[in-house]
């Protein structure tokens, strides 16, 4: 298993597990006020399953590199459309990870996070 596979499967769950916890902690804060309650929940939920799309993608990513057939790659991700995890996002993610050197002339931003994730291991 490639450590930086291992390390951005750490680095995300982190980050998930940390907005989750987040969301479930905000009606002791914020129970008082159904309008501040649901806007924050919505948030710390919607950034839970940005860093899960992008952690799903950006494995898929490699798998596709890793040439797995396309059939038991759709299977895997119980989805007709790998594209819908697979985005520019989640490649640069790889990218970074992989320590490929980026097209552009600035480094995308998930390529640098990629990098410093295998770098630090998670």
């Amino acid at each position: 298993m490639p450590p930086e596979l291992l390390a951005l499967v750490t680095h995300h769950c982190r980050r998930i597990n940390a907005y989750l916890a987040r969301a479930q902690q905000l009606q002791a804060v914020h129970g008082d006020s159904m309008r501040q309650w649901q806007r924050l929940v919505l948030y710390a939920l919607t950034d839970a399953l940005a860093h899960n799309h992008l952690l799903v993608g950006t494995l898929a990513a490699h798998l596709q590199r890793q040439d797995l057939d396309a059939d038991l790659l759709r299977r895997y991700l119980q989805s007709p459309d790998p594209d819908r995890y697979i985005t520019r996002d989640a490649v640069q993610h790889l990218d970074g990870l992989t320590g490929a050197v980026p097209e552009e002339a600035a480094e995308p931003v998930w390529t640098a996070i990629g990098r410093r994730i295998a770098r630090d291991g998670g």
